[in-house]
């Protein structure tokens, strides 16, 4: 009889641990899910700072083009110094090359980078049968290597803009398949090419950088 009631209060010692068990492992279930939607949850502050900060720098380079262009009319205006015959030759953006050094300040981040892919445009862009293209994810490494981060989706475009816009009949932009790209005549790209900026003229900034929009 002993050894039935031993039996039993043994069973009821393993009943009671095996309730103790399951309480612990609910608690830590509890903890886990509570564990994963905190993480969840900063994942999502985080995705949502990331957008915020990719839209702030954004307004930053806007802000900061519009104020530059500013300063460049204020500078045209001032500017007594007519364009001399070879730089109204010259293609918008071959000006841009040639800008002397003391004028570099004035531009804006995205036409000093416009600057920078348009110095060794044979180097980034493909040969294809209308002369060069350059496509946005191209442009995009090139200034991710050059500045040490992924520029904004809108600083590429403004980017390839400039280019577009500067390089006069010798660049367009077209859209296929989904794909923007910056094509070059083999033209524009020999005369880029050619072009030395540590040959150029005090007038550029005046020629070029003024009337840009």
């Amino acid at each position: 009889m002993t050894s039935i009631e031993d039996l039993a209060a043994r069973i009821d010692e393993l009943e009671e641990r095996v309730d103790a068990l399951e309480t612990d492992n609910e608690q830590l279930e509890n903890t886990v899910d509570a564990q994963a939607e905190t993480i969840a949850s900063q994942r999502d502050q985080l995705s949502q700072y990331e957008t915020r900060t990719d839209d702030l720098e954004a307004k930053l380079d806007a802000a900061t083009d519009h104020r530059k262009h500013l300063q460049q009319r204020l500078y045209a205006v001032e500017s007594e110094e007519p364009p001399t015959e070879s730089n109204t030759r010259r293609s918008p953006l071959q000006q841009l090359i040639r800008l002397p050094s003391q004028a570099l300040s004035k531009l804006t981040a995205n036409q000093e980078r416009a600057r920078f892919i348009a110095k060794d445009i044979r180097e980034y862009a493909t040969n294809v049968p209308a002369g060069f293209a350059l496509d946005a994810s191209t442009i995009r490494t090139v200034l991710h290597a050059k500045e040490g981060r992924t520029p904004h989706t809108q600083t590429v475009s403004r980017v390839m803009d400039f280019l577009d816009d500067l390089g006069k009949a010798g660049v367009k932009i077209v859209k296929r398949r989904g794909t923007k790209r910056v094509i070059f005549t083999e033209h524009a790209v020999s005369e880029l090419a050619e072009t030395s900026p540590t040959s150029a003229g005090g007038s550029g900034i005046t020629d070029v950088v003024m009337g840009w929009r």
